[in-house]
């Protein structure tokens, strides 16, 4: 942020300085909403699966049904989820753009996300694992 000015000038002029405090929220902080961006990303990718024609769903029927298991287990944390999510990614790299254009690419972009944000929760819980082991041999 901008320091707190000391000094100010004298000339002809009208300043305001406005200042706020504001906090930096590092993804620490917000791994609940993280996580949270996870569901949503994951539901809104099997909303998009579920209007794709027949000829492109069909492939992705069983990796879909796992990630809706998923979302209602809340268990998106776990290496299935992410080997689900993985899975219908390849499925969906397969696909056919023409057959419903727009939908494939949307629900690859959430699911891509989804992903992400598991990796980066689980990351987040190992790094606070680490250190408070680290903490304790240190005590």
């Amino acid at each position: 942020m901008f320091p707190k000015p000391t000094t100010y000038a004298n000339g002809n002029n009208h300043r305001m300085v406005h200042f706020f405090d504001q906090k930096m929220h590092g993804d620490f902080e917000r791994m609940e909403d993280i996580l949270a961006d996870a569901s949503r990303h994951t539901r809104a990718a099997c909303e998009e699966i579920s209007q794709l024609p027949y000829e492109a769903c069909k492939p992705l029927q069983r990796w879909s049904g796992d990630l809706d298991k998923h979302l209602e287990q809340n268990s998106l944390l776990t290496e299935d989820f992410r080997h689900a999510t993985r899975s219908a990614l390849r499925e969906m790299a397969k696909l056919e753009p023409e057959l419903a254009p727009g939908l494939i690419d949307d629900a690859m972009r959430f699911l891509r996300d989804a992903l992400e944000a598991s990796y980066r929760v689980c990351d987040l819980l190992a790094a606070e694992q680490a250190i408070a082991k680290h903490r304790g041999n240190r005590n």
